[in-house]
C-alpha cells in the first residue's frame, strides 16, 4: 500500500538521521525488530536466480560507484561501528555446525582498525577510522600477511603510505602494529603486514570447485559440500552452508558469526567493478567486512566485500590466493579483463539452457557468456552473447573459476577456443587475446621482505 507523501517524507527523514548516526544504509541504528530486518529473508531458496541486472550508461555507472563511496565516508566521518552479528536475529542461537566450524577457524580471524593520521597547524591528529576484519593468509619472515578489504584505501584520495597507520588486534587480545603491503581497488582488496617474532595461526583455505553438471539425470544435492580427502578443495553449489566471519573491534574482540547460503543471486546495482563475486545469505555489520567467509569444515573459501539488506558478496580465495602469489613472484598485482560478462552455464535462464542442451546434448557444464564488451577482444574473436566455452587452450572448461584461473596464465598471449552456439550445430574454434586490465588499481606501499 503506497503512503501519503508526508509519511514518506518522514521514512526518508528517518533514514537519513540513521546513516548520520552511523547507521547502515537501510537499517535501523536503534535497537532491533526493524522494517528492514523484519523484511529480509536470508535463507530463500539460492536456486532462484533474480537477474534484473540493468544497462547503465557511463554516466549512471559512475553515479552508483560515487554514492558507494559516499557510504565508506559517511562510515568513515561517524566513526566506529559498534554493531555486532548478532544484532541480527538470524546470527542467535546458531545451530552445532556453524558453531563448530566458527571455532575451527577463529584463531586467524582479526579485528583491524585503520586510521589517517593528517598535520595541520604543527598538530596532528586523527582524520578518519575504519574498522573491518580479516584473517591471517600465511606467516613470512618476522611476520604475518593479513588478507582484508581495500574500502578506507578507496574512499581516501591523495593516499601516503605514511599517513596510513594499522592495528591489528587478535583473538587472544595481542595487537600489532601493521602496515599496508599492497592493495588492489578493483579486487577490493589489501594485503597487511605485521611484525611479529613467532609464528601466528594462519586460516586452512579451501580453493572453490563451483562446476555443476546441468542433467536432469544427476543428482547434484549428493554430492554437494564435500570436502576431498587430503585436498585443499571443496565442491559448493547454491544452496550449500556458508558462514561469514568477523571480529568485534572493541575488547575483548568476540568472534563474530553470520551464516546462510551460497546463491548465484546478484546485486540488483552492484556499486563495485569488480565482477568476480559470488553471492551468499549472510547477513553482516560493517566492522564484518573484510574477514572469511568459510565453509561448514572451517576453511577460508573467500572474502566479504561488500554487504546488502540481505546479501554479502565474497571474493572466491582462489582470485585472491592467485593475486596474491602474482604479487610476491612480480612485485606488482595484476587484474584480468575478460571483455564478456561470463558465468556458469548451470546459472543461465532455464529457456537459454534448454536452446543449447537441445543442440548440444552432451554440454551440461561450461562457463556461459552472458554479454560482450564492445571493442574487446573477445568480440573482434567472434564471441557473441549465450556462447558456451567448452575449451580454452587446449582444456576443457568446466566452470568460471577455471577458466579465470586459466586466463590468468595467459595474458598477453592469443589462445583457441571452443564454443558451441545454439544457432550453429558443430562447436566453433575462435582465437582470443587475453588481455589485462589498465587501471590503476593495484598500488605497492611496501617492499616485500622474503
Amino acid at each position: 500500500m503506497k503512503g501519503s507523501k508526508h509519511m514518506k517524507g518522514s521514512k526518508d527523514m528517518k533514514r537519513k538521521h540513521t546513516e548520520a548516526w552511523g547507521g547502515e544504509p537501510g537499517k535501523e541504528a536503534w535497537g532491533r525488530g526493524s522494517e528492514q530486518e523484519e523484511l529480509a529473508e536470508p535463507f530463500n531458496p539460492a536456486w532462484k536466480r533474480e537477474w534484473n541486472e540493468p544497462n547503465l550508461s557511463r554516466r549512471q555507472t559512475h553515479k552508483l560507484i560515487n554514492k558507494h563511496m559516499k557510504l565508506i565516508n559517511k562510515y568513515l566521518r561517524s566513526g566506529p561501528s559498534l554493531r555486532s552479528f548478532d544484532k541480527y536475529s538470524q546470527n542467535q542461537n546458531l545451530e552445532i555446525y556453524t558453531k563448530s566450524a566458527t571455532l575451527k577457524a577463529s584463531s586467524s580471524v582479526v579485528s583491524i582498525e585503520f586510521k589517517r593520521y593528517t598535520s595541520a597547524g604543527g598538530m596532528s591528529g586523527i582524520d578518519a577510522m575504519f574498522q573491518c576484519s580479516g584473517f591471517i593468509l600465511e606467516n613470512v619472515y618476522k611476520g604475518s600477511i593479513i588478507l582484508t578489504t581495500a574500502d578506507l584505501l578507496k574512499a581516501s584520495k591523495n593516499l601516503k603510505a605514511d599517513d596510513i597507520k594499522v592495528e591489528v588486534h587478535l583473538s587472544d587480545g595481542r595487537s600489532f602494529d601493521g602496515q599496508v603491503e599492497v592493495y588492489d581497488l578493483y579486487y577490493n582488496i589489501a594485503a597487511i603486514k605485521i611484525h611479529s617474532d613467532m609464528p601466528l595461526p594462519t586460516a586452512s583455505l579451501a580453493h572453490l570447485n563451483d562446476s555443476i553438471t546441468v542433467d536432469p539425470r544427476h543428482s547434484v544435492k549428493a554430492e554437494s559440500f564435500q570436502l576431498r580427502p587430503h585436498a585443499n578443495s571443496l565442491d559448493l553449489i547454491p544452496g550449500d552452508l556458508v558462514i561469514a566471519l568477523g571480529r568485534f573491534p572493541i575488547e575483548p574482540y568476540s568472534i563474530m558469526a553470520a551464516p546462510g547460503l551460497f546463491s548465484i543471486d546478484r546485486f540488483e546495482h552492484c556499486l563495485l567493478q569488480c565482477k568476480e563475486l559470488f553471492t551468499a545469505s549472510c547477513i553482516i555489520t560493517w566492522c564484518g567486512i573484510g574477514g572469511p567467509l568459510i565453509s561448514r569444515s572451517g576453511e577460508v573459501i573467500g572474502i566479504s566485500l561488500k554487504i546488502d539488506i540481505s546479501t554479502t558478496a565474497f571474493l572466491p580465495i582462489n582470485i585472491a590466493s592467485i593475486w596474491w602469489e602474482h604479487y610476491k613472484k612480480h612485485g606488482q598485482t595484476q587484474q584480468l579483463w575478460f571483455g564478456m560478462e561470463v558465468t556458469n552455464l548451470y546459472a543461465a535462464r532455464l529457456d537459454v539452457l534448454e536452446s543449447i542442451i537441445q543442440k548440444f546434448p552432451d554440454v551440461l557444464e561450461g562457463v556461459i557468456v552472458e554479454d560482450v564488451v564492445r571493442g574487446s577482444s573477445a568480440e573482434s574473436a567472434g564471441i557473441k552473447q549465450h556462447d558456451v566455452i567448452i575449451q580454452f587452450s587446449g582444456k576443457r572448461i568446466q566452470s568460471f573459476l577455471e577458466l579465470f584461473e586459466n586466463m590468468w596464465n595467459k595474458v598477453g598471449e592469443a589462445v583457441e577456443l571452443v564454443v558451441v552456439r545454439a544457432s550453429d550445430d558443430v562447436p566453433l574454434h575462435l582465437s582470443m587475446v587475453v588481455e589485462k586490465e589498465v587501471k590503476k588499481s593495484g598500488y605497492t606501499l611496501y617492499d616485500y621482505d622474503e
